[in-house]
């Protein structure tokens, strides 16, 4: 099965102050930290990369490394706006998110989990550390129309609580690999 990586990169970061996605951590901009991951893997594991994102130094610049970029110029609509764009920019029938302020996530664990997904027959999957979910999630055509149909501020997790009997869970190592970003947990 041929899965499209979609990052998502519009988040307003209210709750943050400034734009967290831009943000300098340990030297690079935070959304550095999942592209960067993304690129140490094979090419094989997703048949497109595509990131959706309100800014234009990120669109720029992951248009030169080979992503579709799509603008979000209505982040104020939130999270299922992007997911929502992000699937119409696809051409794919299975989606990998992944969010763009999550900078522990290991290359490893997204090829891991990429992998697991695919032997599991399931058409839903997201990581996990212990009872806590998190991202990346994936999921196949069966749940198209329920992402299509998420409003507000509301993500891919709406969709796996209502169908945890079909979800494959991927049980990370280190729960810190889950943890995204606020101005709560700065380093």
């Amino acid at each position: 099965m041929k899965i499209s990586l979609i990052l998502l990169a519009a988040g307003d970061s209210r709750r943050f102050g400034s734009n967290k996605l831009l943000y300098e951590l340990h030297g690079k901009p935070m959304y550095r930290y999942s592209v960067d991951e993304v690129a140490k893997l094979d090419t094989t594991v997703f048949a497109e990369k595509i990131v959706v994102s309100q800014y234009d130094e990120i669109l720029d610049t992951l248009s030169r490394e080979g992503y579709l970029t799509v603008r979000n110029t209505e982040s104020y609509l939130g999270i299922s706006h992007s997911i929502q764009l992000g699937l119409a920019a696809s051409e794919e029938e299975a989606w990998c998110f992944l969010v763009a302020d999550q900078p522990y996530l290991k290359a490893e664990t997204l090829e891991r989990f990429v992998e697991a997904f695919q032997k599991s027959g399931k058409n839903c999957a997201c990581v996990r550390y212990g009872n806590r979910t998190g991202n990346p999630c994936i999921f196949t055509a069966e749940y198209q129309k329920e992402l299509l149909e998420l409003a507000g501020d509301i993500g891919g997790k709406r969709v796996i609580n209502k169908h945890l009997d079909e979800t494959f869970f991927y049980d990370v190592e280190e729960e810190q690999e889950l943890e995204d970003i606020d101005e709560n947990n700065l380093p």
